[in-house]
């Protein structure tokens, strides 16, 4: 069940990761090396979610700081003059990826903690 809430939470964020694929065929073009930086961004996110998927939570974090740097590149060099609608498909992409971390970590935090929630709510 908890890989099956994963991979719906991260389907967001591969939308729109695709939607900003499409863009840059269709509507920027980007360099060689932007690709390059793509490519590395691609490579984390991947590492990312397998390392979610086995909940392995360090290794998660660590992919999580290097995609922040490679997407901190990318935003600085590529991306500052960049058309409306890419701009708004990275915010989406952005909010898509933080749901799913914030999913992962409560559905790994909740199932040890259910009874504490509950009586901090009222409920237990």
């Amino acid at each position: 069940m908890r890989t099956s809430i994963l991979v719906v939470a991260f389907l967001p964020f591969v939308y729109f990761a695709a939607r900003d694929q499409i863009f840059h065929l269709r509507g920027r073009k980007v360099s060689v090396s932007e690709n390059l930086l793509h490519l590395a961004l691609g490579i984390t996110l991947a590492i990312l979610f397998t390392q979610a998927l086995a909940g392995r939570h360090t290794f998660m974090v660590g992919a999580l700081v290097l995609f922040a740097v490679a997407g901190a590149a990318d935003e600085y060099v590529y991306h500052r003059h960049i058309p409306g609608e890419e701009s708004d498909l990275h915010a989406k992409e952005h909010l898509a990826l933080m749901i799913f971390l914030i999913t992962v970590l409560a559905v790994d935090w909740l199932p040890g903690h259910t009874g504490e929630l509950l009586q901090r709510i009222g409920l237990g």
